[in-house]
């Protein structure tokens, strides 16, 4: 379910990024803004359970083209992490921006990313219809019934 929930990320993320360059000059900044979060967030976590330090920052705002290529490299990096055969209680340990450090297993960090994302979305979807932009459909039913 996880590759599943992977495929589907990826999917939403980049539907909506089509959308959001489709409308650039109309987009609001808020929009942008959370895009970059749910770039930023994916770039994190695939650096967290890497072992590295991320090379970006939670609410560090791109444009379009950076939030695209940060999009492209840590969906490449999670679905690697997805489909070895790594064991669903692999636990990383990691410190927050706060300094705050947890033990977290890597399924739910994987989980946690799609939840992240779509409700990130969902932020978007509002915020583009406040504006008078059609909101994209990223719901998880549309990608099925596609796939």
């Amino acid at each position: 379910m996880l590759r599943q929930f992977s495929k589907y990320n990826n999917w939403a993320n980049s539907l909506l990024l089509t959308a959001l360059k489709e409308n650039e000059s109309a987009v609001p900044g808020s929009c942008i803004r959370l895009f970059s979060h749910i770039a930023n967030a994916q770039t994190i976590w695939v650096a967290r359970i890497n072992g590295f330090e991320p090379a970006v920052t939670v609410w560090q705002v791109h444009d379009l083209k950076t939030c695209a290529l940060l999009l492209e490299k840590s969906a490449d990096a999670l679905a690697q992490i997805a489909y070895p055969d790594i064991p669903d209680s692999r636990i990383i340990t990691y410190k927050t921006f706060t300094g705050d450090s947890y033990e977290t297993a890597v399924a739910d960090i994987l989980l946690h990313v799609c939840n992240h994302g779509t409700y990130h979305r969902a932020q978007i979807a509002k915020d583009m219809k406040l504006n008078n932009l059609e909101p994209v459909n990223t719901d998880y039913i549309q990608f099925v019934r596609l796939h």
